[in-house]
């Protein structure tokens, strides 16, 4: 069988692409325990190592797709403690701000309304990310 690009992935098994004779060059990974003749051809190929993704690229990712409605994030600010939904509105926060993060339609991780929010709470960054997959999670 004809293959090309043997890579290690995550899981310890390899990832290359296959000749198919009607579909010519696809995606295919090599199961531990099938077709071992070209798992051993794949292996004698020298396989790229598997490199983990950088783990702050992922964050970033992640960060752009979390969002919220401010009832999933109250709800699960209550489920950290509920004097903190308290606390904030005694915070430097202005009015505008307030009302900002009170009658906003969605929550965005990302916006400079949440970093504020965040930053009067003293939530670092992996609280505010928690508090999102929290909230995200929260069926209302």
């Amino acid at each position: 069988m004809e293959f090309r690009n043997p890579a290690y992935n995550a899981y310890g098994t390899i990832d290359c692409e296959i000749n198919h004779p009607d579909y010519g060059w696809i995606p295919h990974t090599i199961p531990a325990d099938e077709h071992p003749r070209l798992q051993a051809d794949a292996i004698e190929a020298g396989p790229v190592p598997y490199v983990m993704p950088d783990q702050s690229v992922t964050i970033a990712a992640e960060r752009r797709g979390m969002y919220c409605t401010p009832m999933q994030g109250q709800l699960a600010l209550g489920e950290t403690n509920w004097g903190i939904i308290l606390a904030w509105r005694d915070t430097q926060a202005t009015w505008a701000q307030k009302v900002i993060i009170d009658s906003a339609q969605t929550w965005v991780r990302n916006s400079q309304n949440i970093a504020f929010f965040a930053y009067l709470l003293n939530f670092t960054d992996e609280q505010t990310d928690d508090l999102f997959r929290t909230a995200m999670g929260i069926d209302v």
